[in-house]
C-alpha cells in the first residue's frame, strides 16, 4: 500500500494527553498519559522522510529519526528500538527530558506551519513498548577483549561508556557514590518530569548486559585511584556536574535561602526513601508546606523548582525572571 503523501495535512499534529491539574498539583509523578501503538503510528507516519533530514542533524547524537518513525508506522517497534540505541544508550531518558522543541522538532520540516511530528514521545513510546514487550539488547555477536575497564560515575556519560564498551565485548565496572544509578537523570530531575522506575528498569537492562555497578563507593575514600587504576586495563572519569551556579547576591547563605540543586536532590532522595544511614551523599529535605516561596530564574531548574514547591503544598510560589515570559528558556 502507498504512503499517504499528505498525513502531515490530514492528520494534525496531537500530543499526548496530560494528567489533571488536579493530580498533578499534588503527585510527583509524570505528567503526560503514554502514547498508545495507533497514536504513535499515526503521528509516525506525518514524517515527510526528508532527503535531508535537518531533526537528525539537529539531534546532539544524530539519531536515525525517519528510520525509526517509519518502523513504528509498520509496528515493528522491537527493530526501532534496536536501531534507537545504535546512537542512543538511554533513549527512553531522552524522550522523556531533552528538550526537542529546541532541537529536532524546532528543526522539522512541518514544525512552523503544521506543526512538528512528535518525536520525542514517540521516542519514548518505542523504548517503553519494546521493554515491557520483552526486549533485550542482541549481544550474541559480540565477541569478548578480555579488557576490564572501570567507570568512575553512573550518571549519563558514565552509563553511555559502559553500554558502549560492553557492545565491544569489554567487560565494565560501574563505581558511583550514590544509592542508584543515573547520576543527575536519577537525582536532580524531578519525578514529573522522569519517574524512577525507569531508572531502575534501564539499571536491570545494563546489568543483564553483564555491567557491573558497585554503588554507595566513594572513589577516593572507599577505595583509591589508584588501586583501581592498578586493577583495570583504563579508567573513565564521568564525574557529573554537581557544581551549579550561584547568583553573587548579598545575604545568598542567609537563612531560609536554599540552593536549587540541594533542594532538587533533597526532595527526590526523600522521595526515593533514601537516608543518611542509606548513603553519606544524602542532601537536606527542605519542605516548602506552607511557605511563601520566591524562586529566582526562568530556566528549566527554576522550573522544576517552582512544580516541586506547588506539589509540596506551598501557600504561593512566586517566580522572578529578568527577561519577559516568551524570553524563559524553562520548560
Amino acid at each position: 500500500m502507498s504512503k499517504n503523501v499528505y498525513q502531515f495535512i490530514d492528520v494534525k499534529r496531537i500530543d499526548p494527553a496530560k494528567k489533571s491539574i488536579s493530580e498533578r498539583k499534588i503527585n510527583f509523578v509524570e505528567i503526560y498519559q503514554p502514547m498508545g501503538n495507533e497514536q504513535s503510528a499515526g503521528q509516525a507516519d506525518r514524517c515527510l522522510d526528508c532527503g535531508n533530514p535537518y531533526c537528525e542533524w539537529k539531534c546532539p547524537v544524530h539519531n536515525y529519526i525517519p528510520q525509526w518513525l517509519e518502523l513504528v508506522t509498520e509496528n515493528r517497534i522491537f527493530e526501532a528500538a534496536d536501531l534507537c540505541h545504535e546512537t542512543n544508550s538511554l533513549p527512553e531518558m531522552c524522550g522523556r527530558v531533552c528538550p526537542q522543541d529546541r532541537l529536532c522538532e524546532s528543526a522539522c520540516t512541518l514544525n512552523d506551519e503544521f506543526g512538528a511530528v512528535t518525536i520525542g514521545n514517540i521516542e519514548k513510546h518505542i523504548t517503553d513498548t519494546a521493554i515491557a514487550q520483552g526486549w533485550k539488547p542482541d549481544l550474541s555477536h559480540v565477541i569478548k577483549t578480555g579488557k576490564r575497564v572501570a567507570v568512575i560515575g553512573a550518571g549519563p556519560a558514565g552509563i553511555g561508556c559502559a553500554d558502549k564498551l560492553t557492545r565491544n565485548g569489554v567487560d565494565v565496572v560501574v563505581y558511583d557514590r550514590h544509592a542508584q544509578i543515573g547520576g543527575l537523570l536519577t537525582f536532580g530531575i524531578p519525578s514529573f518530569k522522569l519517574e524512577k522506575d525507569v531508572i531502575q528498569t534501564r539499571r536491570e537492562i545494563l546489568e543483564g548486559m553483564g555491567i557491573e555497578f558497585r554503588l554507595n563507593t566513594n572513589v577516593g575514600s572507599d577505595i583509591s585511584f589508584k588501586d583501581i587504576s592498578e586493577e583495570y586495563d583504563a579508567v573513565f572519569l564521568g564525574l557529573g556536574t554537581y557544581t551549579d551556579m550561584t547568583g553573587g547576591f548579598d545575604n545568598e547563605g542567609a537563612k531560609g535561602v536554599y540552593n536549587a540543586l540541594d533542594f532538587l536532590i533533597g526532595n527526590t532522595q526523600n522521595l526515593m526513601g533514601i537516608t543518611k544511614a542509606d548513603n553519606a551523599q544524602v542532601k537536606p529535605y527542605v519542605n516548602f508546606k506552607d511557605k511563601k516561596v520566591i524562586v529566582l530564574g526562568g530556566g528549566d531548574t527554576a522550573m522544576d523548582c517552582v512544580r516541586t514547591s506547588i506539589r509540596q503544598d506551598a501557600t504561593s510560589v512566586t517566580c522572578a525572571y529578568r527577561r519577559d515570559e516568551a524570553n524563559m528558556p524553562g520548560s
